[in-house]
């Protein structure tokens, strides 16, 4: 197999290169990509370390990487949420009790909302805070949002993933600027979207606060996460000169990595443009390992997303820029980092914040802060100061799961664990892996057949030019005709597993039905050679440390997600949008506990007048409604109706100023508002013998008023009045 590493095989060193980098300078901007599933092998940068890849051309981000300190033992979940939620929190996401799992489509799980954020830690200390595209740590509340946990300005969507065009996702749209939908990106490129975003708003902070003002944006692209889409300009010419037109998903893959790439160098040269450019930090960070169903790869390393194989945890990352002293610029890192980290690493270390409280209030959270995971490396990569502070980190934790058949489960969970050179894995080492199904398979191609991204002159998935797929073995790049190698089935697959046919592990692989691996990563780092048997000592060593860990998380118990009560979220009005709570974003409501808010999403108030002491009589009406459940995030001015005893006399649209609502991007509080003044034969029943009622109804449905349409009575409406004098009740 052809898998030499090229540098200096995985020692606690610093592999030096050289470099072009000036003394380092203050850190006041800090830019965090975070690229969803992307695969250890695909950057060219990546051509230099190991043999047998073939990764995508990224010079923007080879620049960076090959300047600053690429990180080769760097450490994430095997999954979107978990290293999300994890990198947000600087906990484990087993601590969290987002381990498992991912948040799709309303799940009722959030990160728990009494945890400060990285963000938090930096806008308390004055830094300018924002985040872009996916967010995927939770939305049953306003509290649960991006914009109410440390950011300032959002620009992205709530879900685990959406179509790159359409940003549909589950049945409903799901795009955001703030807290408003945003339905200006509609048949706009995520990527694209993305990236013009993080450009604006930089640009906007600079104008507006100076070039002394600090800055930190969490770039978290969607790309490139499945589906497979994207603009076939990026695909022509570098890519096909790589890949075989026979792996379409390959290809499809290799020219979202190229955009992701060109929104590297546009954001960075817009920094340059600024003058910010020499205080600026860079990090670059996979979310987990690559899809290789969906064209990632994560060759040599064994495994892929979604499992516990270092192909799916150990992840692409570096760090680039200020902070970084001359002697560590242009290296290669193997110590041990984990995602986690990055909370200390930043906060504390590289912007010299102290963490101070690490709570926020929370009135319906039962668990306590959990303690904070993450340990400062900063002065690892600013001055290379070694060893690591991190001498272990739990990759993998439930033990209680089993994956396989019920019947067949002989060590349940899935746990690993890396401390110094040993890794364990104990239990299952895939995700969602049953007997009979695809990820117990090995073959050259994956039977999996998807539509074709967009344009359509993208050649068409089929389950003949699929991806190959192999999850827990070694799979090689799709090559140029002639020089591709078939995937390399795990040595336990059983005597019809051979390479270049495809084959199913028996029902009692180690691999199904659970197992204990012990291997040495540093003189192995592509887990070909199981070692347990020969090292019983070490084997029972790091068992009693993950046992450690269960004992001292959660009370012994299973750290299991905080699950809302009640239903599932669904689009409203065709938008995703956070269903529990007060619907008020401004709020910034964490009780998720709470019953689900009315459909509407409505606020409003009617203020209650007494009559003119003038003769006519005459009434003022004034008050206001936003529904942020509505198109332009409650932008748009709503439909109100004036009734006095039933009888409509006025229908007007809310389009008055109304000082003190949530500030809307484009629309900064107007068309909220509604003034009239009741005169003439209305005026003279109200304020005439007898009861007579006043009634104020706002159309929640959008663009209608007929008689099917949803409308809601204002807050303080209906009101009575009797000969003229305001009731108390109604």
């Amino acid at each position: 197999m052809y898998v030499l590493l090229r540098c200096a095989l995985l020692t606690y060193a610093l592999c030096a290169v050289s470099n072009g980098l000036k003394t380092s300078a203050a850190v006041e901007h800090i830019i965090f990509f975070m690229i969803d599933d992307y695969g250890f092998a695909d950057a060219s940068y990546k051509a230099e370390l190991y043999n047998g890849t073939n990764p995508p051309p990224t010079p923007n981000i080879d620049t960076l990487a090959k300047a600053g300190v690429r990180l080769e033992s760097y450490y994430v979940n095997k999954l979107c949420s978990p290293t999300r939620t994890a990198f947000l929190s600087g906990r484990y996401a087993y601590t969290i009790g987002m381990d498992n799992g991912v948040i799709v489509d309303g799940q009722n799980i959030d990160l728990p909302l009494n945890i400060k954020t990285i963000a938090d830690h930096l806008k308390g200390a004055g830094w300018r805070t924002s985040a872009y595209g996916k967010w995927d740590a939770g939305m049953t509340a306003w509290g649960s949002t991006p914009t109410c946990r440390g950011f300032d300005n959002f620009h992205g969507f709530y879900s685990a993933a959406s179509d790159y065009y359409t940003h549909m996702v589950g049945g409903g749209f799901d795009y955001h600027n703030d807290t408003a939908v945003d339905d200006s990106v509609k048949n706009t490129y995520t990527t694209h979207a993305v990236t013009a975003a993080v450009q604006q708003w930089i640009r906007l902070q600079v104008s507006q606060h100076g070039a002394g003002m600090k800055s930190f944006a969490y770039v978290a692209h969607e790309a490139v996460h499945g589906p497979l889409e994207v603009p076939v300009s990026y695909i022509d010419d570098e890519c096909r000169r790589r890949i075989p037109d026979d792996f379409p998903s390959r290809l499809i893959y290799c020219g979202m990595v190229r955009a992701v790439d060109e929104s590297v160098g546009n954001i960075t040269q817009t920094y340059k443009e600024l003058g910010i450019w020499n205080n600026t930090l860079v990090i670059l960070s996979a979310d987990n390992g690559g899809n290789v169903g969906d064209g990632g790869n994560n060759y040599p390393l064994r495994g892929n997303k979604a499992t516990t194989w270092e192909g799916g945890v150990r992840g692409l990352g570096f760090v680039y820029g200020a902070g970084l002293a001359a002697a560590v610029q242009g290296t290669v890192n193997h110590e041990i980092f984990h995602v986690t980290d990055w909370l200390p690493t930043l906060v504390v270390g590289a912007a010299g914040v102290a963490l101070g409280e690490e709570g926020r209030p929370c009135p319906t959270c039962t668990r306590a802060v959990a303690p904070l995971d993450g340990v400062n490396q900063w002065p690892m990569l600013h001055r290379g100061v070694l060893p690591s502070a991190r001498t272990e980190v739990l990759l993998d934790l439930d033990a209680t799961a089993c994956w396989a058949q019920a019947a067949s489960c002989v060590v349940p969970g899935t746990s690993a664990l890396r401390m110094g050179r040993w890794k364990l894995i104990h239990g299952h080492p895939a995700v969602w892996q049953k007997p009979n199904e695809s990820a117990a398979t090995c073959t050259p191609r994956s039977g999996a057949a998807k539509n074709a991204a967009q344009p359509t002159a993208v050649p068409v998935i089929t389950a003949a030019t699929s991806t190959p797929w192999c999850p827990n073995g070694w799979v090689p790049p799709p090559r140029v005709p002639g020089a591709y190698e078939f995937p390399q089935p795990p040595p336990d697959a059983g005597a019809d597993c051979v390479v270049g046919k495809p084959c199913t592990l028996p029902d009692n692989s180690p691999l199904l039905v659970g197992t204990t691996m012990l291997f040495d990563v540093v003189a192995d780092p592509f887990e070909h050679n199981d070692v347990a048997r020969s090292n019983p000592t070490v084997v029972a060593q790091l068992l009693a440390r993950l046992r450690e860990f269960n004992a001292s998380h959660c009370a012994g118990a299973p750290c299991l997600p905080v699950v809302s009560d009640g239903p599932r979220g669904t689009p409203t009005r065709g938008n995703w949008l956070p269903w529990r709570g007060d619907p008020n974003p401004a709020v910034c409501d964490t009780n998720v506990s709470s019953s689900p808010t009315p459909e509407t999403g409505l606020h409003s108030s009617l203020q209650i007048n007494k009559f003119s002491s003038l003769a006519p009589p005459s009434l003022p009406v004034v008050g206001w409604c936003w529904d942020g459940h509505w198109s332009s995030g409650g932008v748009s001015a709503m439909t109100v109706q004036i009734l006095v005893d039933d009888t409509l006399i006025v229908q007007q649209r809310a389009n008055v100023s109304r000082a003190g609502l949530p500030a809307k991007t484009g629309a900064p509080n107007t068309e909220h508002g509604f003034a009239y003044t009741l005169t003439g034969k209305a005026a003279t029943a109200l304020a005439g013998a007898g009861l007579h009622r006043l009634n104020v109804k706002v159309f929640t449905t959008e663009g209608s008023t007929g008689p099917d349409a949803a409308s809601v009575d204002v807050t303080h409406s209906p009101v009575c009045y009797r000969s003229g004098v305001l009731q108390e009740h109604c």
